[in-house]
């Protein structure tokens, strides 16, 4: 019985003790938030790219749209798809070579984020059936052709 009285009452000093010696620093060097002030502008947000569908196919038309309008200055991203086999997109003029999965994958590329920055009739093609040639326009516009 004196036992289980020494042990209990050790017991419980250990867990005051580990209740008394908790670390509460964290709580005071917490900082206080202070309010913005209201009559600052927010930055502007960045503006989200246009996503353009495109469709490679083998056969004809081989890209579905075309041709592709885009407008200067402004964001855009190609997410492109296959009709059938490989293929890879390439738009020179914008930087971009990507290889598109077939069909039978079932998947899409993303491509990243251009922005193109003169106007012009541009040549997308796939590399890899350049010999038909598996071509396609780019027209980058001044205005909103979308």
């Amino acid at each position: 019985m004196k036992r289980r009285r020494r042990f209990a009452c050790l017991l419980l000093g250990v867990l005051l003790l580990m209740a008394c010696g908790r670390d509460d620093s964290d709580q005071k060097q917490a900082t206080p938030v202070t309010p913005e002030p209201k009559h600052e502008a927010a930055p502007p947000a960045a503006e989200a790219p246009r996503v353009v569908e495109l469709t490679l196919s083998f056969v004809a038309p081989r890209f579905r749209p075309d041709p592709v309008v885009v407008q200067v200055g402004k964001p855009v991203q190609f997410k492109i798809f296959s009709m059938d086999t490989r293929h890879t997109l390439v738009i020179e003029a914008l930087g971009l070579e990507v290889e598109v999965p077939q069909k039978s994958l079932s998947e899409s590329v993303l491509t990243k984020v251009v922005t193109p920055q003169e106007t012009g009739t541009f040549r997308m093609f796939c590399r890899i059936h350049s010999r038909l040639p598996m071509e396609g326009t780019l027209v980058v516009s001044a205005t909103a052709g979308q």
